[in-house]
């Protein structure tokens, strides 16, 4: 009898690795992967892309900002054509932004709030230079979830300056003398590394000086130029001039609205 036990323990042991190597030859000769069956799931994505494009350029004594006024939702339905994506917070310190318009709005938000405290405790301004600091960290601490936005923040510093900050979305910063962000950056930024930055003109050509008037005329090439091949990026320019010991000047351009 025991015997016995032993004979169909040792036959089951064996139909069981025979059916495991079959099992084996089976996947290898129809791996999953080349299964036709499509395998559907429900994923939540918590962000939008209501595109635009924003814009900034600095010089000795000015910074100009602009952006298109067009939100746009999968590129081809226009929510509205009045988006408001450039936000003066100061008379030195002006922020525009292009993305999840949400994380936008709280972004202004929390850079109002925090620049409001700043004036209550000191009884002055913040400097651009301070602020840009501060939209950092503010970035990173949300690095996990971060604001899904392209931030710029532009202004005049201590010493008069134009300046510049750049930012990814977990807020590295960057001081450059021009920045964009937004669905036309890659069509702006080529003809700005021309048009300022010289990187194509060959030695020994005149560069020239970048002055106010010659900003402001390739802030508005650049957005018709981006409006004829970018379908989120329409309707109006929207202007915001700051100069050294001047007000911050606003203005509207119009734009392509198809």
């Amino acid at each position: 009898m025991a015997s016995f036990t032993g004979i169909t323990a040792v036959a089951n042991a064996t139909n069981d690795m025979a059916t495991f190597k079959q099992a084996m030859k089976d996947v290898a000769a129809h791996p999953e992967w080349l299964s036709s069956r499509q395998i559907e799931r429900q994923r939540w994505n918590p962000y939008s892309m209501e595109g635009g494009s924003t814009c900034a350029i600095s010089g000795e004594n000015f910074a100009i900002v602009a952006s298109d006024t067009r939100m746009t939702q999968n590129d081809i339905n226009i929510l509205t054509r009045d988006a408001e994506k450039i936000h003066v917070l100061n008379d030195s310190i002006i922020l525009t932004t292009s993305g999840f318009y949400g994380d936008v709005l709280q972004l202004k938000k929390v850079l109002q709030s925090r620049l409001h405290k700043y004036r209550f405790d000191y009884r002055a301004d913040m400097s651009v230079d301070l602020c840009a600091e501060l939209l950092s960290r503010n970035l990173y601490y949300r690095r996990f979830f971060p604001y899904y936005t392209g931030a710029i923040l532009a202004g005049i510093d201590e010493n008069g300056k134009g300046s510049v900050f750049s930012y990814d979305p977990i807020g590295c910063i960057e001081r450059l003398t021009y920045s964009a962000s937004g669905a036309a950056e890659p069509m702006i930024i080529p003809f700005l590394d021309c048009q300022i930055g010289h990187v194509t003109l060959a030695e020994g050509y005149e560069r020239p000086q970048l002055t106010l008037e010659r900003a402001i005329s390739l802030m508005k090439d650049s957005f018709r130029g981006a409006a004829e091949r970018e379908i989120s990026t329409g309707d109006k320019i929207h202007l915001v001039i700051a100069e050294t010991g001047k007000p911050v000047v606003q203005k509207f351009l119009p734009l392509r609205e198809d």
